[in-house]
């Protein structure tokens, strides 16, 4: 709609009658006359209000110190993973968890302190837990600065590597400090296990359209502990496939074996076939949980 000469009256103030006073107030560069019309008055009134308005970074903004975490260490750093209390192919891990924090100058009082190991490779941590800084142990003096905690925690046999203890540091405000990661080195010293005593037949007959079953038996061992042995098995070498593993076991399925006696055993059936009487060599082995294996092994059977 068109605006008429009522809507373009200037607007006045009854206190900007001189126009010094309102120099003095906005400057003589911004001067435009006692009087204002709407559009303008709305002009100058928007920017006087702009110039108290928050801005990003400006005064107005939340704004804060961190807490600075300075260094982290785990108590032992390097640990002997034979020497750690061990239970159904796992271990129990035990260290004290330390980290200095710096409260900076105009910073807010520190509210958490929270430590976390993750595994070597790992993403996820396996354990968190909060440190502190109240002279209970494991913390030596209170409001030292220096923030502790025991971590307890359980990893495969087979999960040596390099570990990682990680702290950060929060604030009441909810400042978050910088992370800082320490190494924690889990050491395997791994002995491979060792077979011995095996029981099996040189030769065995088998009747004319029938089958005959054939027991294996062999002592499997680990001087590391009989729970760090994950299996033992033989392979046929001179079958289709001789890659193929059979496991033995040491549940005492087989005849005259005893559970969990460290004697591992299997029961073969050998079917009549045309080609089935021959010599057959077999190869008996065992792996532990870091990967290592026997020494092999071999024995032959004559199918007759």
């Amino acid at each position: 709609m068109p605006l008429n000469s009522r809507q373009l009256m200037p607007v006045c103030h009854p206190g900007w009658a001189n126009p010094s006073r309102l120099t003095r107030f906005l400057g003589p560069s911004s001067f435009l006359g006692a009087c204002f019309s709407p559009m303008v008055a709305s002009v100058i009134l928007l920017a006087l209000i702009s110039g108290c308005t928050k801005q990003s970074g400006g005064v107005l903004d939340p704004s804060g110190i961190p807490p600075f975490v300075e260094a982290t260490a785990a108590f032992p750093d390097s640990i002997k993973m034979k020497s750690l209390p061990q239970a159904n192919g796992s271990l129990t891990v035990t260290i004290r968890a330390q980290a200095k924090i710096i409260r900076q100058a105009g910073s807010a009082a520190i509210a958490t302190v929270n430590a976390s190991v993750t595994a070597s490779g790992g993403i996820d941590p396996i354990l968190t837990v909060a440190l502190h800084d109240d002279g209970s142990l494991p913390d030596s003096v209170a409001g030292d600065g220096i923030y502790s905690a025991l971590m307890q925690f359980t990893i495969p046999r087979s999960a040596s590597g390099i570990y990682t203890l990680k702290v950060v540091a929060s604030d009441i405000q909810g400042f978050v400090s910088n992370a800082v990661g320490s190494p924690l080195f889990m050491v395997r010293d791994n002995q491979a296990p060792v077979l011995s005593n095996l029981v099996a037949p040189d030769a065995v007959v088998i009747p004319a359209g029938g089958s005959a079953n054939i027991p294996l038996y062999i002592r499997a061992t680990d001087p590391d502990g009989q729970a760090d042995i994950i299996q033992v098995y033989f392979r046929s070498l001179d079958s289709s496939d001789p890659a193929q593993k059979f496991t033995m076991n040491n549940d005492g399925s087989a005849p005259g074996s005893v559970p969990g006696d460290s004697t591992y055993s299997i029961i073969v059936k050998a079917s009549d076939s045309p080609t089935v009487r021959k010599t057959y060599r077999f190869a008996f082995q065992a792996i532990d949980t870091f990967g290592d294996t026997s020494a092999t092994i071999l024995h032959s059977i004559t199918l007759q």
